[in-house]
């Protein structure tokens, strides 16, 4: 079976999952999974509202931020318990070590368009809830739509086949290339065609992912390629993780009945808002005065009576109220999904910072699932990939015992709660009794633990308890010298006044 027609095979039993997503993106935004065929000449369907699309780019913007911090490693090298225990006294500088080598990894991935590329896919994901990330070695980075692949998943997950389908032009393609497949582009300009497909299908063969290419059913050359699994360039992602299902499902499709109602009410608002908005004035049928006198200029003087003029007006106000007070009530629920803060936010006088904290760390919690699908399907693969190229290419040296932990996303969330606790428990503390319970806490592991639940190095920066003892030690030193020096220095200072 050549791969087109694995792909037809494959794209005809999943036409329901690009159905639901097409709905999905059609109520958000439009342009990120078209309707089929669609072209860039084609005209795309406008929502009424635009509260899907500033939720889709909202919460795909705190992801980004959450997932891949700037200036902040979203990863720690960890050793395993053996290994730790093997180096004894060495095992600072090995942690020390291990530190460079995570900022080389990260200066790597952000050498790349890498957050370009996981921008773009998080959207697929709140919208669509599937997305394939490809990370070459060449640092081209790609996205696929959910209409360009098409995947096979085990049941526990893991993805055992994947096919990939691009329409590419015969010019962009090498040379000898073009001549093996026989899409050189003086045939495609010949045969009025300016595309030809490219299909790229990956297997998972011996716990390691295998992969080849076509066009017009030949073997592209040297097209082959394979990588361990956990280092493929390969990243299927999914917003949710639902067993035995090869798709994931979107953010926005849990939502979907709130987004069609908003959808048709701002709809109707809109039509009639654009029919109380017409001016119609009203005649009445023997009246004196003449129509075209009253569709004078502003200012004219006409003779007639007011009492025979009247401006037509649609008596639905009420309704109107109806529906607007159902349209505020649908634009809060979908503020909460969608993590829009500023939507939220109680119409009051008084609205306190420590309350607007509150909710949005209450909603951000919502996130906790998502957080924990993303940190396996998304930022350790990304990880385990740079880290595989820096070692092929010889930057990097094989770290048997080691492995890369997520530190941000649903761990920051964690962390997060545990500094809430910390910063309520000193309160408190200095609450009941007094300043005096300071001298109680023990100052080097309390910073300590706040750097930790802050996500920041202060390794170099907090000084031990050694170090400001015997700071403490060298000041009073010296201000018992100074006040011995002090009775001494007044009659000489004062002999030699009097000379």
């Amino acid at each position: 079976m050549t791969i087109a027609s694995r792909w037809q095979y494959l794209n005809s039993g999943r036409q329901q999952v690009l159905t639901r997503a097409r709905d999905a993106s059609k109520l958000t935004i439009p342009s990120l999974l078209p309707p089929e065929g669609h072209t860039e000449n084609s005209v795309l369907p406008q929502p009424y509202q635009s509260l899907g699309a500033r939720g889709v780019n909202n919460l795909s913007s705190k992801l980004l931020l959450a997932l891949l911090p700037p200036s902040t490693s979203f990863f720690r090298l960890q050793m395993d318990k053996d290994v730790r225990e093997a180096m004894g006294e060495q095992r600072s500088s090995a942690e020390e070590k291990l530190r460079q080598i995570e900022t080389q990894v990260m200066r790597r991935i952000e050498r790349g368009n890498i957050r370009t590329v996981l921008h773009m896919a998080l959207k697929h994901l709140i919208v669509t809830g599937n997305a394939l990330g490809y990370l070459p070695r060449n640092g081209r980075n790609r996205m696929f739509p959910l209409d360009r692949y098409c995947v096979v998943r085990g049941a526990d997950g893991h993805v055992v086949e994947i096919v990939i389908k691009e329409s590419v032009n015969p010019q962009t393609l090498p040379e000898e290339v073009q001549q093996a497949c026989e899409c050189t582009a003086r045939d495609a300009v010949s045969k009025e065609r300016k595309n030809v497909d490219v299909f790229t299908q990956v297997k998972l063969v011996n716990g390691k992912h295998e992969w080849f290419q076509e066009i017009n059913d030949i073997k592209v050359p040297d097209s082959d390629g394979e990588a361990p699994e956990p280092t493929s360039p390969f990243l299927p992602m999914r917003w949710t993780a639902v067993s035995n299902e090869d798709y994931g499902r979107g953010h926005v499709e849990e939502y979907i009945g709130d987004l069609r109602s908003l959808e048709g009410l701002s709809a109707s608002i809109v039509s009639f808002s654009a029919a109380a908005a017409r001016i119609l004035i009203m005649l009445k049928p023997n009246s004196a005065m003449d129509a075209q006198d009253l569709a004078r200029e502003s200012g004219a003087v006409i003779v007639g009576n007011s009492d025979d003029v009247s401006v037509f007006q649609i008596e639905k106000f009420a309704d109107f109220q109806v529906a607007k007070q159902v349209v505020d009530d649908l634009s809060l629920r979908l503020s909460h999904a969608f993590l829009l803060t500023s939507g939220t936010v109680r119409n009051a006088e008084r609205v306190t910072a420590e309350e607007i904290r509150l909710q949005a760390q209450e909603l951000e919690d919502v996130l906790g699932g998502v957080y924990t699908v993303q940190s396996q399907e998304l930022q350790l693969p990304i990880v385990n990939r740079f880290m595989q190229v820096l070692t092929d290419e010889g930057v990097l040296s094989p770290l048997p015992g080691v492995e890369p932990t997520i530190v941000t996303g649903f761990e920051a969330l964690g962390r997060g709660h545990e500094l809430n606790k910390l910063r309520a428990y000193f309160a408190d503390a200095v609450a009941m009794f007094g300043d005096g319970a300071i001298q109680f806490f023990n100052t080097e592991v309390g910073l300590k633990m706040l750097a930790t639940s802050h996500n920041v190095e202060v390794d170099e920066l907090i000084k031990s308890m050694e170090e400001v003892s015997q700071e403490n030690q060298a000041a009073q030193a010296a201000t018992m010298m100074e006040k011995a020096v002090a009775p001494a220095a007044g009659p000489i200072v004062k002999s030699f006044t009097e000379e």
